[in-house]
C-alpha cells in the first residue's frame, strides 16, 4: 500500500460561478462566462495540497525568491488519465506568473531535500499516465518565481484536473476559445507578514472555466 502523504491536506471543493480572463493581466473578461458543472460531467482528479510557501535561495550569486506548493494527485475516475497540469499564480497587482518558468532545477532539488519525501516527483517526471486508485497517486510540487510587486492576495490556478470543457467566442477576436474546468486556490497574506516572513492563508477554493 502507498504511504500516507505528510502534507497539510486540503480537499477539493466544488465551486461557484467562473470568470474567464483574456490577456496577460486578465483585464478583459466575458460577461456571460460558462459555469463549471456542480456534478462532474467528465473525468476529474482529486488533489490534496500543502500550504503556499516562500523559499529564498542564492542563484548564480544573486538572492532570489520563489513560491511553491506541494501536492498529491489521485485518480478516482473509472479509467486511467493523462496528467498534464498547468499552474499560474495571479496577484491583485496584476502580475501573472507561469509555473516553473525560469525556475532553475536546483530549486526543485532544494524543496525535495527539505521535504524528506523520496516520492516527490520533478515537474517533468510527474507528467504522464495517472493510473487509478490511491496506490498510484503522484506527489508533485508547483513552483513560481516570486512576483515583482508586493501583494496581499494571490490566486493559484491549476488546470489539467478535469476533462470538462466549454467553447466560447473571444469577445475581442470573435474566434472560438476552448475553456477548461480549472481549480482556483485563493490566498491572503496578513498585513503584518508583508516583507517579513509571509505565510499566505487559504481563504477560498473554487472551480472556474478558464
Amino acid at each position: 500500500m502507498r504511504r500516507t502523504s505528510s502534507l497539510l491536506l486540503a480537499g477539493f471543493a466544488v465551486a461557484l460561478a467562473g470568470v474567464v480572463a483574456f490577456g496577460p493581466t486578465g483585464s478583459s473578461s466575458l460577461r456571460a462566462a460558462p459555469e463549471p458543472s456542480i456534478v462532474p460531467v467528465s473525468w476529474e482528479l482529486n488533489m490534496r495540497h500543502g500550504p503556499l510557501e516562500r523559499l529564498l535561495m542564492t542563484i548564480d550569486g544573486k538572492p532570489r525568491a520563489f513560491w511553491y506548493m506541494r501536492y498529491t494527485v489521485i485518480n478516482n475516475s473509472n479509467h486511467d488519465v493523462l496528467f498534464t497540469p498547468e499552474f499560474e499564480l495571479h496577484t491583485e497587482t496584476g502580475e501573472v506568473v507561469e509555473g516553473f518558468k525560469d525556475v532553475p532545477k536546483s530549486v526543485f532539488e532544494k524543496i525535495k531535500s527539505m521535504s524528506n519525501d523520496n516520492m516527490l516527483l520533478s515537474p517533468t517526471d510527474v507528467l504522464g499516465k495517472l493510473l487509478q486508485g490511491e496506490d498510484n497517486a503522484k506527489d508533485g510540487v508547483m513552483i513560481f518565481n516570486a512576483p515583482k510587486l508586493d501583494a496581499r492576495n494571490y490566486s493559484v490556478f491549476v488546470s489539467g484536473l478535469s476533462g470538462e470543457t466549454a467553447e466560447v467566442k473571444n469577445p475581442i477576436t470573435g474566434q472560438p476559445v476552448i475553456l477548461q474546468k480549472t481549480l482556483v486556490l485563493e490566498y491572503n497574506v496578513p498585513g503584518q507578514a508583508i516583507g517579513i516572513d509571509p505565510r499566505p492563508e487559504l481563504k477560498a477554493t473554487r472551480w472556474v472555466m478558464k
